[in-house]
């Protein structure tokens, strides 16, 4: 596992407010290249009829310019966290979308941007944070899931509102010593499904107010 970096982790919800976003990571080498300004959606289930999908949102968070060999290793954890956790979801019948950016996609608010356009397209109505960053200071490897909900695209629409992210509805976190020998260790896709798993509870689909 490579030297970690870390950079400014914020929630997702915080962000938004001031139209910026911290996550996860890449898929693959073939995501990784394509373009860092916006997300992609690089997996997804198809959507029953009149259920709302989860879209399960990934970016890696230990990016250091200087060390390119370190991003990919990092970028290859997050996304194999990323895409193991929608296998539980899939399992149990939620119509589910898979993006991804890689570590190198810094600019915040352009993420933001393009996870809310892709929210809208697909009308996916919550959102699930995947992360495994190394937090140097706390001396911790960190695998977290968040599960936001998505407001403003159930119920009646007034001309001309955008969706946004809302509060925290639920986080997982597992910690690790940050120590070469358990980082090695981890498996990020078993980490994946199992957290998945047991956050299936929070991913309920929504109901519309009337």
């Amino acid at each position: 596992m490579p030297r970690p970096h870390n950079r400014q982790v914020l929630p997702i919800a915080a962000l938004a407010a001031c139209a910026a976003i911290a996550s996860l990571a890449a898929v693959s080498p073939s995501a990784m290249a394509q373009s860092a300004t916006a997300p992609s959606a690089v997996a997804s289930a198809p959507a029953p009829t009149g259920a709302p999908c989860v879209l399960i949102f990934g970016q890696g968070r230990n990016f250091d310019p200087e060390q390119p060999a370190a991003n990919r290793r990092w970028d290859e954890i997050n996304g194999a966290f990323n895409l193991a956790a929608r296998e539980p979801l899939v399992a149990a019948g939620l119509p589910v979308v898979n993006v991804v950016l890689p570590v190198s996609a810094t600019d915040l608010p352009r993420n933001l941007q393009g996870l809310l356009a892709e929210v809208q397209r697909r009308g996916c109505t919550r959102v699930l944070e995947t992360a495994v960053f190394a937090d140097t200071a706390q001396g911790l490897l960190v695998a977290r899931l968040r599960v936001y909900p998505v407001l403003g695209l159930l119920g009646p629409q007034m001309t001309g509102n955008q969706p946004r992210i809302g509060a925290i509805a639920y986080t997982q976190q597992k910690e690790f010593a940050l120590d070469a020998r358990v980082m090695d260790r981890v498996n990020p896709s078993r980490l994946g499904r199992g957290m998945a798993e047991e956050a299936l509870g929070a991913l309920a689909p929504p109901t519309a107010r009337p």
